[in-house]
């Protein structure tokens, strides 16, 4: 039987909700805010700051240096992207060092500006044959049977751009050539096109993913890299029968860091810092108040460094997650009002820590829903949202900040 997962061990009393809120932490102490916070979570991260999956960047590792490609999927917000650049940047310091392309479909936005960041970042690649040439930028452009408009930017770096007129015919013919030209460096040293937020590949152009393969199954040189969150959409691209890069990709999948990875890596960060825990086991505290997700990890001790004087203690871990849920409360509170009813109802039960099975006919009287099938609607709407996910089978708020921001509502009234 399905049960709710109750809620974390914060007290919903030290978490201050969006309105009538008080002056934050910050604003109370001075000084002990000057000292570099050793925890980082504002975007990708590697390196004394990437933390457990050592046996997943292993993985990741091996198989670009044999030219193996990989898709990477997990919930979002679990570290694909900083296990691909901790991989990458392992590789990087190899010989010979790997020549790797990085593009972000979903923040390039159209065709025409990814195909222009895969020029750039291919034009950068360090060792590259164009490198050799007197001619630097014109051996490399060359290369290119769509020629780009050349500018040099405040850095002295050139930027390569396609004028509006460029159709997707000849974008794609980029496409192909920086591929082929990859592979060219792929026959000598690790080469490696990493696609990421690659749900938008269908958006910027629909025979994307079909392109992609054809390149795969040409350039056998060049290890192919994707990740995304959400499921649907790989299955639809690369892991179901069918799709377009079915079977090209080999998956590695991301699960929980495991909290036993977490605390040695939060004590020695903390204590690097110069702010160590007080106790050893308040560690493992900011793992049950954020949750499974490494960005809420990193982000609540991030905080907890900031509200400390000269050690990091249990109260400290309380005013921490009332500043992250104070900082959110207009954002919670806008993507809570723009629910139907019913999954309002769901989310408050789920926060609330009931005991309930979700499919029980309690656990609707509870959401005030008529039936275990509208709960069930519910919840797929709110999984589909990303607000819901699965945690060993069991529906859980995705956000523990969150759900404690809706304890704080469920208190208000």
């Amino acid at each position: 039987m399905i049960r709710t997962v109750p809620p974390g061990t914060v007290s919903s009393e030290t978490v201050p909700g969006g309105a009538g809120l008080g002056r934050s932490h910050d604003q109370t102490r001075g000084s002990h805010m000057t000292r570099l916070n050793p925890f980082d979570h504002g975007g990708p991260v590697s390196g004394e700051h990437f933390a457990g999956r050592a046996s997943e960047g292993a993985a990741v590792v091996s198989r670009l240096s044999n030219h193996i490609g990989v898709v990477v999927t997990a919930p979002r917000r679990y570290g694909k992207s900083s296990l691909i650049k901790q991989a990458t940047e392992v590789l990087a310091a190899s010989e010979p060092a790997p020549a790797i392309v990085h593009v972000n479909l979903l923040q390039a936005g159209t065709l025409g500006t990814a195909a222009e960041l895969m020029v750039r970042r291919h034009y950068q690649v360090p060792g590259g044959p164009w490198h050799r040439l007197k001619n630097v930028l014109p051996g490399f452009v060359k290369r290119l049977r769509v020629q780009p408009t050349m500018t040099i930017d405040a850095t002295g770096s050139p930027v390569f751009s396609f004028a509006p007129s460029v159709g997707t015919p000849d974008l794609q013919l980029v496409i192909d050539d920086v591929y082929a030209t990859l592979n060219e460096i792929g026959a000598r040293r690790p080469a490696v096109l990493f696609l990421d937020e690659f749900q938008a590949a269908v958006e910027l152009d629909t025979h994307l993913p079909r392109q992609l393969k054809a390149l795969a199954d040409q350039y056998r040189n060049v290890s192919l890299v994707l990740a995304r969150s959400k499921q649907h959409v790989m299955e639809a691209l690369v892991l179901s029968q069918g799709a377009p890069l079915y079977k090209m990709l080999e998956q590695i999948a991301l699960g929980e860091i495991p909290v036993d990875d977490w605390v040695p890596f939060l004590v020695k960060r903390a204590r690097r810092g110069g702010r160590p825990f007080a106790e050893e086991g308040l560690a493992r505290v900011v793992h049950e108040m954020a949750g499974p997700v490494p960005f809420d990890v990193q982000q609540l001790a991030y905080e907890a460094f900031n509200q400390a004087d000269t050690t990091i203690e249990r109260d400290t871990l309380e005013v921490a997650l009332s500043e992250l849920v104070r900082h959110r409360a207009s954002d919670y509170a806008t993507t809570f009002e723009g629910l139907p009813a019913g999954g309002r109802r769901v989310l408050k039960v789920l926060a609330a820590g009931t005991t309930a099975s979700v499919g029980s006919a309690e656990f609707a009287t509870l959401a005030r829903l008529s039936d275990s099938s509208s709960v069930h609607k519910a919840v797929t709407q709110l999984i589909e949202l990303e607000l819901v996910v699965l945690r060993t089978g069991v529906p859980a708020i995705e956000d523990l900040f969150f759900a404690a921001w809706l304890r704080v509502v469920l208190d208000e009234h």
